[in-house]
């Protein structure tokens, strides 16, 4: 982790920071090697994930802006510090980089052009040059048409490391996309480089949709890996969280200006706390949550409702499923031969068959006569309906519907 600078002279407001988080069944093959000039994160990721035989050594880069009061608070040349450090793991294994490099690049070439030695002297002296010359690489699709001092920076070190940028190239057409909103207007200056022989190994990159968290677009990477068995067992670890008691907070708005007050006074501990950060391991990091926490969970409580609060459920995971045994016939012999359509073609004729006997019963059977009686099988002309209708007595309808319908055998009759 990378600590936030303040942005420029005449803002108190701190910005940047780097923060790199890796979910746990992937922490055996993911290490962190360095952090430096609260700018750069190193990590190794073991070549056991890749189908190449050298390790996998990502950064991530935050370089801030031009006017940013970091300049004056580190002493260096930022981009001469960054090809350093790549030209030093590029002996070591691959190098991807990625991150928000406030750089604006325009459509210049990240590569030299027409970069070959001359036919002739290749042959007058084929033992002298042992030189392997730039790929010709497809044009990047860049919606911003600026470039910057920072961008033209990063175009000769991507010229003299051979790394290459991947924004506006991949393959799916997603990274052709701008990566910052600002106040003036949309541009491009968080990007993803790499060597030009890992593109293929890049499934997917994707610059996603602006939300309402952030000025910037994330940038979305799938890398192609091996099949390793990745085991969760540093999560199985952890004791279930179900039945504990925790204590959480209401908060109430009248006390608002006591909070602000509260702060104001306790400042110097607080920054106390920030001169102290140690991110440079797991339990410092721990130890540098706790104390944070207590820190505003003792000058903050008396000014909140406390509401203690109990988990009754459990986690999904750690629910139990019952076990379902299966049937004796359905054993490790017959496993291999039931597919999927099989099962749908037998359970299909069963049904079938059971439709077929119902409706046997129920005289709908398609193969049966249709049951028919003779004295009813005959045409009503409208002649006899109007000779029903005129021995209707008046006002007595109903009552001499009910007893017409006495006796009526409701079961279903069809003519022919």
């Amino acid at each position: 982790m990378c600590k936030p600078v303040p942005r420029n002279k005449s803002k108190c407001t701190q910005g940047g920071g780097l923060c790199v988080m890796i979910n746990t069944i992937y922490s055996p093959y993911i290490s962190f090697i360095e952090s430096i000039a609260d700018t750069f994160v190193w990590l190794k990721f073991d070549k056991v994930l890749f189908d190449f035989d050298q390790d996998l050594y990502v950064c991530g880069a935050y370089i801030p802006p031009i006017n940013s009061k970091y300049h004056t608070l580190y002493e260096c040349d930022i981009f001469r510090l960054m090809e350093d450090n790549i030209i030093s793991y590029s002996s070591k294994g691959k190098i991807c980089l990625v991150g928000d490099l406030n750089c604006r690049t325009s459509n210049a070439s990240d590569f030299i052009e027409d970069d070959s030695v001359h036919i002739t002297l290749q042959n007058q002296l084929p033992n002298l040059f042992n030189y392997s010359n730039d790929h010709s690489l497809s044009t990047r699709i860049n919606p911003d048409t600026i470039s910057n001092d920072y961008g033209s920076k990063l175009i000769k070190l991507c010229k003299s490391t051979g790394l290459r940028i991947l924004n506006g190239r991949h393959k799916d057409g997603l990274s052709n996309d701008y990566t910052y909103c600002g106040p003036k207007s949309f541009s491009v200056i968080d990007y993803f480089l790499t060597t030009v022989d890992l593109f293929s190994t890049i499934d997917k990159f994707i610059i996603s949709s602006f939300t309402q968290f952030s000025d910037h677009a994330s940038l979305h990477l799938e890398i192609k890996i091996k099949n390793v068995n990745f085991t969760d067992e540093l999560i199985t670890d952890c004791e279930p969280d179900y039945g504990v008691e925790r204590k959480t907070f209401k908060w109430r708005d009248e006390y608002k200006s006591q909070c602000k007050e509260t702060l104001a006074n306790n400042i110097d501990n607080l920054n106390s706390l920030c001169e102290n950060l140690n991110f440079e391991s797991q339990d410092g990091i721990d130890k540098t949550v706790s104390d944070f926490s207590e820190f505003l969970n003792g000058i903050m409580s008396p000014y909140f409702k406390v509401r203690p609060k109990v988990s009754t459920s459990r986690k999904k995971q750690d629910r139990i499923m019952p076990v379902i045994e299966d049937k004796p016939w359905f054993n490790d012999e017959f496993k291999p031969k039931a597919t999927g359509k099989e099962f749908f073609d037998h359970f299909k004729r069963i049904a079938s068959e059971i439709n077929s006997e119902e409706n046997s019963r129920n005289g709908n059977s398609n193969n049966d006569e249709i049951p028919v009686y003779e004295e009813l099988d005959c045409v009503i002309t409208n002649k006899e309906i109007l000779c029903a209708i005129s021995s209707l007595k008046r006002r007595s309808f109903t009552t001499d519907l009910d007893e017409q319908c006495k006796g009526f055998d409701p079961s279903p009759v069809f003519p022919r």
